[in-house]
Formats: structure tokens, sequence, C-alpha cells
């Protein structure tokens, strides 16, 4: 992150979750009324019910391959609006994550935490 750099993140929320995403800083963060949340509740609680569509390889991507997931609704697709557009953004410890609007993209570049990802598709 640059310090230099001070940004405003205003958080933006979604049902529970408060989500503080900047395309400048290249990070986001998750917060409830509680304080923060980790990177894992939060992911699951906004994306877990979207489904995996498959893996692909990557074109400026942090990793080699990416994993794309499609929400099941237009609701559930409203949650990508917390997100920058275009712009990955580091989600947790070798997580990325992207987004057009229509698709959520996550990247690694932790073999396993990439099969545990793609488990059960």
């Amino acid at each position: 992150m640059d310090y230099e750099k001070w940004c405003e993140h205003k958080p933006v929320w979604v049902g529970r979750i408060a989500v503080a995403a900047c395309d400048e800083c290249e990070r986001v963060e998750w917060f409830s009324d509680e304080g923060p949340v980790d990177h894992t509740e939060a992911m699951a609680a906004l994306f877990g019910s979207y489904d995996l569509i498959g893996a692909m390889p990557a074109l400026g991507a942090p990793s080699p391959d990416v994993l794309v997931y499609t929400p099941p609704s237009a609701k559930k697709r409203r949650n990508l609006d917390a997100l920058p557009r275009q712009a990955w953004l580091k989600a947790g410890p070798q997580l990325w994550m992207s987004t057009d609007g229509e698709v959520l993209l996550l990247a690694t570049t932790r073999r396993l935490l990439f099969e545990n990802l793609t488990r059960g598709a």
C-alpha cells in the first residue's frame, strides 16, 4: 500500500457487511457493526451462493489462472456493485478478486487454496 497516497475509503453496506474497496490501494476490507470481519467470512456471506463456472487462463491477473463465478440472481449480482470494476483487489493472503459487474473473478497463487475453491465444482 502506498502511504503517500491517502485515499478516502467510503464503505458500501451490503446487508450486514460493509465493503471498503479501493482500486487506488488495490485492496478490500470488510466490516460489520461490531468491527472488522475476516475476509473468508465476508466473502462467504456476500458471494457464497455464486456458481463456479470454472477456471480460465488469466491476462493481467496476479496468478496464471482465475476462477470465474456468476451470481445466481439479479439481486445477488448487486453485491458486485460494492467493488470497483476492472481492478484486482487484495482480498486476503494470496487472494485477489475482480469484477466487471457481471461475474466475480478470484485469483490465488496458492495451489491448495485454488483446489479448495474448485472442490465440488
